[in-house]
Parts: structure tokens; sequence; C-alpha cells
């Protein structure tokens, strides 16, 4: 045979296979179609593409001691704003969707690392407005969460500016003259010449003098660890071990390719064995690999993840453990190696995505469809966990974790029935 005619019989065998696969084929089709719709979206959210801008807002919870017809204006104002999600949250009638809290309780929240960032309206706000004098206002925070508190402020300038027309950028300059040693008669004519204008220096900008700010961190937590860092660490290694995994699982169909399933199910043991075997060992497999993930962060970036060792052995477990039974899942349900490879590809890619592996998706302002989509993924509520322990200080007895570990073994349980089910009708030929 010719060198042409041979390469396009080839090509054309080749055609065969690959279409005789729908299933396989589809998936094949189905991956770049799904990433590209996802990414476009959630790339759409960041960007503020159609007029918005969720990706630059901040969660503050807001409490108001003053509780005058003033702050209360303020706090509208602020609920307008572009930048903030003020907590907590108003109904369309006008109730409070979270509970409330005062100033003091707050303050304890954000010190256990329940809350990121909180505004304290202290009492004479009002008094102060009218006086124009600067108003008693406290942002309390963890230092760590530089970006979001650099928007809480400038939120909070925003609100002040238009609550008061400008003239508390006029009261915080003339504080800062007074406290520079100005004669009071240039400051005078400084108050005159401002009034009504919104010119300011880089420091207003920031909120410098208007906020008077309170950090609280975990001492547990190294001060050079970025929240970011802690997110890839966990989020990368999460997202490795369940592709890792779900490869060491579908070897389940490479065993029955060869022969080596016929030869198993002929011991004298119970079928279910044969998968509870293979549970066991891609387990094993991911502890080791997900270790080694962890420690390698800890070499780079030092997170601090030996702090709890208990805690973060349970994470892990609780994670390799889901991973493994979602592997089997895979396994048990496709036909062939390459129905299992799409499969397995276009799931672990689009739960990364949604649930925070890649980048965390708490800073977008989600819709609600795409809220329950993140939290139906194993990402989420692994990478949740361990955020909680590297960068909350978080143990076992936290809920924030304890809900994490419960909800990757739930779904360890569904999948593994689901698992042992497939695996019945499609190995051994049973309903």
């Amino acid at each position: 045979m010719n060198f042409f005619p041979a390469a396009i019989a080839l090509a054309r065998k080749d055609l065969r296979l690959f279409f005789r696969d729908r299933t396989g084929m589809l998936l094949g089709f189905l991956l770049p179609v799904s990433l590209v719709t996802i990414f476009g979206y959630l790339m759409g959210l960041m960007t503020g593409d159609g007029g918005s801008s969720p990706m630059a807002r901040a969660t503050v919870w807001v409490a108001d001691e003053d509780q005058s017809e003033s702050s209360k204006a303020f706090v509208t104002l602020l609920r307008e704003s572009s930048m903030l999600r003020v907590r907590p949250r108003l109904l369309e009638d006008g109730t409070l969707q979270d509970e409330a809290y005062d100033t003091g309780t707050l303050r304890q929240r954000v010190i256990d690392g329940d809350t990121d960032l909180a505004l304290l309206i202290g009492a004479g706000f009002a008094e102060a407005v009218e006086q124009g004098e600067l108003a008693p206002l406290t942002l309390v925070r963890d230092p760590g969460r530089q970006m979001e508190s650099q928007l809480a402020r400038l939120g909070v300038v925003q609100a002040l500016g238009e609550l008061t027309e400008g003239r508390v950028f006029t009261s915080m300059m003339a504080k800062q003259m007074r406290e520079a040693g100005t004669p009071e008669v240039m400051i005078e004519g400084m108050e005159q010449v401002s009034q009504g204008q919104y010119q300011m220096f880089q420091g207003v900008m920031q909120g410098e003098g208007l906020v008077v700010t309170e950090d609280h961190a975990p001492p547990e937590r190294d001060e050079d660890v970025s929240y970011a860092q802690a997110q890839a660490v966990g989020g990368i290694a999460v997202m490795m071990v369940l592709f890792g995994l779900t490869a060491a699982a579908t070897t389940l169909l490479r065993e029955r390719d060869e022969g080596t399933m016929r030869r198993l199910l002929s011991l004298p043991m119970p079928p279910g064995s044969i998968l509870l075997g293979k549970a066991l060992s891609t387990m094993v497999v991911g502890m080791i690999q997900i270790t080694l993930l962890f420690a390698v962060g800890e070499i780079l970036f030092g997170i601090g993840i030996w702090r709890d060792p208990l805690t973060l052995f349970v994470l892990m477990l609780s994670t390799v453990a889901a991973a493994s039974a979602f592997g089997l899942l895979i396994a048990s349900w496709a036909k062939t190696p390459k129905q299992a490879e799409g499969m397995s590809t276009l799931i672990i890619l689009v739960m990364s995505c949604l649930g925070g592996s890649w980048f965390p998706l708490q800073m977008l302002d989600l819709p609600a469809a795409i809220e329950v989509a993140m939290r139906m993924t194993i990402n989420h509520w692994s990478v949740s966990g361990f955020q909680d322990l590297f960068w909350k200080a978080q143990s076992l007895g936290d809920s924030g974790i304890q809900a994490s570990v419960g909800v990757l073994w739930l779904f360890t349980l569904l999948a593994s029935l689901l698992a042992h089910r497939l695996f019945r009708r499609n190995y051994l030929g049973r309903a």
C-alpha cells in the first residue's frame, strides 16, 4: 500500500474507533464547552461585565449604637455602595434576614475568626455629623484581609461624603492641621474656602483619619501568611488529590479489560471486597499524596500546616475518603477508560472552579444558583475546612470544620453506596 493511502486508511480506522464510543466522544466535546461557559461567566462577574462589579465587594457587618436618623441614613448609603455587602441583610419588607449583633458581640466575632470585617458606629454619631466633627467609627478587622479592608474604607468614605455633602473631609483636614500646630485663624480660613468641596489627599481617599482601625488576628497564624496563599495551598492540593485518586480507582476498568477482574471474582470472597480493597488502596495513596503536597506548601510558604495535627489528619482523611469514593463512582459507571477519563476530568475541573480550588469565590457576589452549585462540590467543603484550619486557626471543636468534615463523609457514604450498586450492575451483571 502506498504512503498516502495507508495514512488515510489508518485515519479512517481511528475515526471509526473515536465515534464508536459515543459517550466518550460527547464527553470530549462537552469538557471544553463546559469550561468555556463557566469561565466566561465567572470572568464576567469578576470584571463587572454588564455594568456591575461584584468582584469589588467586601462583606462588612455593621452595628449601630447611635440608632439615630443620621446613623440609619449612613447605613442605608453603605448598603447602596458598589464596594460593600452590608450585613445583616434587609428583606424587601425592611426586616432583617440575618441576626443583628451589638458592637461587643461583633468585635468578639472578629477576634474569634467568625467575621473578617465589622464597622462599629458609636453613640454620638448624629451629633458629630451635625457639628461637623469626625464621627465615632471603628473598623474591626482581620489584618490579613487587606483588600477587603481597603474596600470597606472606601465605602465608608463614599457614604460619609454623601451624608455630610463633603463636610466630613473639611473636618478631617482641620483636625490634622490642629494636631500639627496650625494657628486657628488659618484653620478657619481653610474651612471657609474648602466648605462643600470634595478635594482630598491620597490619605483621605484611603479613609485614614475618618475610621479608627482595630486589628485582631489569630495569634497562632504567622503574620506573613496571606489569605490567598492559604487558599491556594489547600485548593490545589484538593484538586490534585481528586485527579490522582480518580486515576487510581479507574484501574478497575483495566483489570476488567485484561481479565484480572474475572480471576478475582472466581476467588472465595464477597464481590464487595474488591471494591473495598480498591477504596483502601486509593486512600493510602491519597494520604501520601496530600501529605507530600502540604509538606511542600509548608516549606515554601510557612502557612503553619502542622499547628494542629489532629484536625489536619481528620480533614485530610475526610478529603481523601470523599475523593476515593468519587473515583470509584466514576470507575463503576464508565463503560470504557475514555468515558471515565472524560467524565472525571469534566467534573473535577468544574468542581475545582466552582469549589474554590483556583480562586476564592467568597469574594464574588454570586447568584443563588451558583452558591448552591458551589456548596454541592467536594472542593468547597474540603477547601473551606483547610482554610478554617490554616487561616482562622480553628480546630475540630469549631462548627465550621465540623460542618466540612460532616458533609465530606456524607458524600463519601452516598457515593460509595451508588458505586457499589453500579459495580454490581456493570461488573457483576446483577441488578
